[in-house]
């Protein structure tokens, strides 16, 4: 092979370990972000409004 076509998969070999990289730490980011901020469903207005209705009755 010549020096150009060496030279132009080594650059290209370090780009794809780059991408895959980037993509790994992104991911464990994204795990991360999960973990530390939990999804909490919200309720509807009108369950709110029931619940403290029927705290106040007892």
């Amino acid at each position: 092979m010549t020096p150009t076509v060496e030279k132009a998969l080594l650059i290209a070999g370090i780009g794809m370990a780059g991408i895959f990289v980037f993509m790994a730490v992104f991911y464990l980011l994204i795990l991360a972000l999960d973990r530390f901020l939990p999804y909490q469903e919200e309720k509807p207005a009108e369950e709110l409004s029931e619940d403290s209705v029927s705290e106040e009755e007892e």
